[in-house]
């Protein structure tokens, strides 16, 4: 008789929870909060990591590198994350997909969240090939690219994740699975799983009220099946990297520890 593998429950190894940079994206850009405010509140929330941005981070060049000691003493996780789009053939977007991928390099982040952005046609053999070299070059660093399903389109579909997971082949591209954007493009987010099982890298965690045009919520403050699909992303065997990605209100912090309680309590 086979035993069936344990569920990996969020905390657990190969379950890390992580912070966001969103959650305090106004107070980052303005300044009136630095990344080591957010690294500080990472380790006291009892997060095992964080997500860092170059959108909401107006200091990157000056600070990466001391960012970088900074959170390995403090054994935290890294991740980063940015709006650039894997399929933008332009010299500049060429250029920013390798800076992007350096800086998760520098961060010691094993993975580095892109969209999609318009996927090309099938048999446009050119923009399938720059594709794939941004991948080589992010594999050549031990660098993941985490494809992500965009909010709105192009690039927010399951099919548009699938053909670029499907023809661009490698270990160095997965997808971070976004369940709040699934859900806005009315497609189930515990269907989308199965699909890309092993494929998933990293997982935005949030909630949905029944208004589709509400940004995301905290864990257990909307509608979204939240349980079948943590059950879901828990039986999978790779570790996965649960990220909190919805907006901190006037109570960032209060956020943050009210879906870790969530967490806690399935």
């Amino acid at each position: 008789m086979t035993t069936a593998p344990a569920a990996r429950g969020p905390g657990s190894p190969d379950r890390p929870v992580l912070v966001s940079a969103m959650q305090f994206e106004d107070e980052l850009k303005s300044g009136e909060r630095s990344v080591w405010e957010l690294i500080d509140i990472a380790a006291r929330a009892g997060a095992d990591g964080l997500e860092l941005r170059r959108e909401t981070w107006p200091r990157l060049e000056a600070e990466l590198a001391q960012a970088a000691r900074r959170i390995a003493d403090t054994g935290l996780h890294v991740t980063y994350a940015t709006q650039a789009t894997l399929f933008d053939d332009s010299a500049q977007g060429q250029r920013q997909l390798r800076q992007d991928i350096d800086a998760a390099s520098a961060l010691d982040a094993p993975l580095v969240r892109f969209f999609t952005g318009q996927s090309p046609q099938l048999d446009d053999v050119a923009a399938w090939t720059r594709a794939q070299q941004i991948v080589d070059y992010a594999a050549a660093q031990d660098i993941v690219i985490a494809l992500e399903n965009y909010a709105r389109t192009p690039g927010g579909t399951l099919v548009e994740i699938q053909t670029a997971l499907d023809r661009l082949t490698s270990p160095a591209l997965r997808t971070n699975l976004d369940m709040g954007n699934y859900s806005n493009h009315g497609q189930e987010v515990v269907a989308a799983i199965e699909c890309l099982a092993d494929r998933i890298i990293a997982a935005h965690l949030k909630d949905k009220t029944a208004n589709p045009s509400d940004p995301p919520t905290v864990l257990g403050a909307g509608v979204l099946p939240l349980a079948e699909i943590l059950d879901a992303l828990d039986q999978l065997p790779q570790r996965i990297y649960y990220i909190f990605e919805f907006r901190g209100g006037n109570d960032p912090v209060g956020r943050i520890e009210r879906s870790l309680a969530y967490l806690q309590r399935r």
